[in-house]
């Protein structure tokens, strides 16, 4: 069973050069997982490539990195790719800045990792259907969730799970030399 540890998230602030080298490597993988799973027709709407980024900054690093993330990664993504459309660009924009600041600011509340993941996604979703219901009233807001089960699935599968192997050996090793 996974449980909660104090050992993560990692807060970075804005004044640590570590906090923007880390925010860029998600922002890179960010938009470098869409682009390749698209390869093989796999991303997008349906597996969330992007997200799974964005909770992982939020999780591992705190809010400041999660909402950065969750906000440059669809921005730099539609900039290299045009991945996601200009159509639905400025609601993933603000679905996945809700994802990495509420992941974070959670985790940093040492809130479970279940809480927390599980917290974010909901209130990313929230944002996003507030979004479309007043900017874009005659899109059917059940839609985008049904599409994306599938990513939603592996997200509660396996955010937890990484987050746990990196505590377990990454992290725990450098926080034992003192």
């Amino acid at each position: 069973m996974i449980t909660q540890t104090k050992i993560l998230p990692k807060v970075l602030t804005f004044t640590q050069i570590k906090y923007y080298l880390f925010s860029f490597i998600f922002v890179g993988l960010s938009v470098g997982a869409p682009w390749f799973l698209h390869q093989f027709t796999m991303a997008g709407p349906k597996f969330l490539p992007m997200h799974f980024f964005v909770m992982f900054a939020g999780l591992l690093f705190g809010w400041r990195a999660g909402l950065l993330v969750g906000a440059l990664s669809p921005l730099a993504s539609y900039g290299l790719t045009h991945m996601p459309v200009m159509a639905l660009l400025p609601q993933i924009v603000l679905e996945l800045a809700v994802y990495g600041f509420a992941a974070g600011f959670l985790r940093e509340r040492h809130w479970n990792i279940w809480i927390s993941l599980v917290s974010a996604m909901v209130l990313g979703r929230v944002a996003r259907i507030l979004f479309l219901l007043l900017f874009v009233p005659e899109v059917e807001t059940a839609q985008f969730i049904q599409t994306s089960v599938p990513g939603i699935v592996l997200q509660l599968a396996l955010i937890p799970v990484v987050i746990y192997l990196l505590q377990k050996f990454l992290f725990k090793k450098s926080e034992t030399k003192i």
